[in-house]
């Protein structure tokens, strides 16, 4: 006779907090992009939520919390294709081709995992003084996941300063390839568009890397800073 694992069911008390999370998420996703990062608090995110600030500071440390909450979702989707990548290839070609892989599969750009990236893209573009820069290695960051693999993958600690370096620097390639997506009067938020710029950003970030190299044209679709 088969033995049947049972799969632990929630109770009562455990589905409430999840959906009280996902509930003020949803609220904070909508109000970032309706009246601004900046302009949004964390008391406005708990009234509209119709939960105390109290509450609010049970989830999340902060507005910027929300943010890491979604990066992370996207994170894990990465590494996991990150995970599958052959040891003989670069970090960099690696990550590349993660994030390649993950955002041009048909059945991701369909899924509620793009469509959190989109609002995150739309979040982060409309506030250009956020950027990626501030979720980086922090405490709970959101690269948790990508740099635990990377850190299995060249043989060091995962606090390693080598996994900063290499993640920092791909929070740029991001930051460059991603630049004006979903703004007003910006390419769409659209899975070709995203791997086409994130492709040109990494072909240039290679012809920086190479010796002797002297910066080429600005890739097609990103705009010059």
């Amino acid at each position: 006779m088969a033995i049947v694992a049972k799969i632990p069911v929630p109770g009562l008390r455990e589905l409430k907090k999840q959906r009280t999370r996902a509930t003020l998420i949803d609220v904070a996703v909508a109000l970032f992009i309706d009246q601004g990062y900046d302009n949004t608090t964390v008391e406005q995110i708990a009234t509209t939520a119709e939960v105390a600030p109290r509450t609010f500071s049970r989830y999340f440390s902060g507005k910027d919390a929300v943010i890491i909450a979604i990066l992370e979702g996207v994170a894990g989707d990465v590494a996991a294709v990150f995970a599958r990548q052959p040891l003989d290839i670069s970090p960099y070609e690696a990550l590349a081709r993660a994030h390649l892989e993950t955002f041009g599969s048909e059945q991701y750009s369909t899924s509620t995992s793009f469509e959190q990236m989109q609002l995150l893209l739309r979040i982060l573009n409309s506030a250009p003084a956020l950027g990626l820069a501030p979720f980086m290695f922090r405490a709970g960051g959101f690269h948790h996941q990508a740099a635990e693999v990377a850190a299995q993958r060249m043989g060091v600690a995962s606090d390693h300063p080598s996994i900063r370096i290499l993640f920092d620097t791909w929070a740029v390639v991001m930051g460059v390839a991603c630049h004006g997506l979903g703004t007003a009067g910006g390419p769409p938020i659209e899975p070709d568009v995203v791997c086409h710029r994130i492709e040109s950003v990494y072909a240039l970030f290679n012809e920086l890397r190479a010796p002797q190299a002297t910066p080429g044209q600005t890739p097609a679709g990103v705009a010059a800073e």
